[in-house]
């Protein structure tokens, strides 16, 4: 989990970022990090307070998080794989339990963090996310073919709502803070 406080820089390596979102799991925790450029004082507070909603759709060797923040962001997405990091980590959540999600906003424009929150994944996200994690483990990997079919995803969903219609599953995120 980043220990990155609200007022600091993301990361001491860059100053600025190209609107977009990050998505891992470490530490025990889903990371998800938003960069949007200039967030204005009205998108940080419901950042910090809206429902957040999850989806999971899957083509393996790529997990696609869907989220949305109500009122404040429509459903967006990100892919991911375990290999795209350099340790391999995979959640061991029980079944019944939840996930944390640390939601980080950073602002794209100077790289400072305006907003941060722990949200829950409910019981059956957790354990979709935790077997698909674990699948990913089992399965070759290359990086060319990761990203050639995060491109075919992106050719036939032409946006994260046409994504989620063919979504695994979705559920809203519980608040932990």
């Amino acid at each position: 989990m980043s220990t990155r406080q609200i007022g600091e820089v993301y990361s001491p390596d860059h100053t600025e970022y190209s609107e977009a979102t990050q998505y891992s799991y470490h530490d025990g925790v889903h990371d998800l990090v938003l960069f949007w450029r200039a967030p204005t004082a009205e998108e940080m507070a419901g950042f910090r307070s809206q429902p957040v909603e999850f989806a999971l759709y899957v083509q393996q060797p790529v997990l696609f998080l869907l989220f949305r923040i109500v009122d404040v962001c429509e459903w967006s997405d990100v892919a991911y794989n375990v290999h795209l990091l350099s340790e391999v980590v995979v959640p061991t959540n029980p079944p019944g339990d939840r996930a944390r999600v640390q939601l980080t906003l950073v602002d794209a424009s100077n790289g400072i963090v305006r907003a941060k929150r722990v949200v829950g994944m409910g019981p059956s996200m957790t354990q979709a996310m935790r077997h698909t994690l674990e699948e990913q483990t089992a399965l070759p990997f290359s990086r060319f073919d990761y990203e050639a079919l995060v491109q075919q995803a992106y050719a036939r969903y032409p946006d994260s709502d046409a994504m989620l219609k063919d979504a695994w599953l979705a559920e809203s995120a519980e608040s932990e803070n």
